[in-house]
């Protein structure tokens, strides 16, 4: 076991099937960045998508969603959708059904038993004997019209379904340290912050984007993340009455692709938690070379 060690977060968002072969971000340039991680030592690397990579519309017909042959294949570890996927319900859960890795949320749910309706809202990840829980949930209020004629889901409130399972989160599951992801960050995320007990960090995506993954007029996506009222380096604070203080740090971004990498100590019994850093690597990621394994395989099978 590590003595120290460190989580490498990558997140990507408003990927729209970009598999390869362009200019800018794609999936192939991701896979490349990620394998250059995979070459440091004591770096636990943790793959995830905050929606938009999936690209899902009425026009779309392929048999496969080559975003998920590609997704399967940079063995990412978990995905939340945005507004983008659940633009077209049914295709959404085919595509889900191919998918190796889970798509998590917390508060889209069945409209009678309000239970998760696409997987389960959380999972839990051993890293170097620690234990990780990534709670995830879609900050959005859009829905197509189909389902608003006959609803097949519903959208529980946030920050209620945020605070319920990070309970039974606690109750069940005894974590060491938890991560909120939140797909399409709105005002309602000011609700999510009041009821954060026990979380490390909480990171969202923006919903404020073109579908090309340009940010929208008037966006600034600052020089790494921007956080919700501070900047990257700063926390808030929030007293919790069983465990003294503790910090929550916020991360929203606009850009494709986040790195967050969170540095930990290994104790006797437990995991301190040390520092982590926080870069937006669109332009990094853009120089990269494309990754042609992903795209034979991708022309394989489609």
């Amino acid at each position: 076991m590590q003595e120290f060690f460190s989580i490498s977060l990558i997140i990507t968002q408003h990927i729209n099937r970009s598999l390869g072969d362009r200019q800018g971000v794609s999936l192939s340039k991701v896979s490349r960045y990620k394998r250059s991680l995979s070459l440091e030592e004591n770096t636990h690397i943790l793959l995830c998508d905050l929606g938009g990579a999936m690209g899902i519309d009425q026009e779309y017909s392929k048999p496969r969603n080559p975003s998920i042959t590609s997704m399967n294949y940079m063995q990412y570890n978990f995905g939340v959708f945005n507004h983008q996927d659940l633009s077209n319900v049914s295709k959404l859960r085919r595509a889900l059904s191919f998918s190796d890795f889970p798509w998590m949320n917390c508060n889209v749910a069945h409209p009678m038993t309000k239970e998760p309706f696409f997987g389960e809202p959380y999972n839990v990840f051993i890293i170097n004997g620690m234990k990780l829980v990534i709670l995830s949930g879609y900050g959005g209020d859009y829905l197509p019209e189909s389902e608003k004629k006959e609803p097949t889901l519903h959208i529980s409130r946030l920050g209620s379904s945020v605070k319920r399972w990070l309970r039974y989160i606690y109750d069940s599951e005894d974590p060491d340290y938890v991560i909120v992801c939140i797909s399409d960050w709105s005002g309602e995320i000011n609700e999510v912050i009041k009821d954060m007990e026990g979380v490390g960090m909480l990171v969202t995506g923006s919903h404020q984007q073109e579908e090309d993954g340009h940010e929208a007029e008037g966006e600034d996506p600052g020089d790494s993340a921007i956080g919700l009222g501070v900047n990257a380096s700063q926390y808030e604070t929030y007293t919790v009455p069983e465990d003294g203080q503790v910090p929550i740090y916020h991360h929203h971004h606009n850009s494709q692709v986040l790195h967050i990498s969170i540095n930990f100590k290994t104790r006797t019994n437990t995991y301190e938690y040390l520092s982590h850093s926080v870069a937006n690597i669109d332009k990094e990621i853009s120089q990269l070379s494309e990754d042609y394994n992903l795209l034979d395989l991708v022309h394989y099978h489609l």
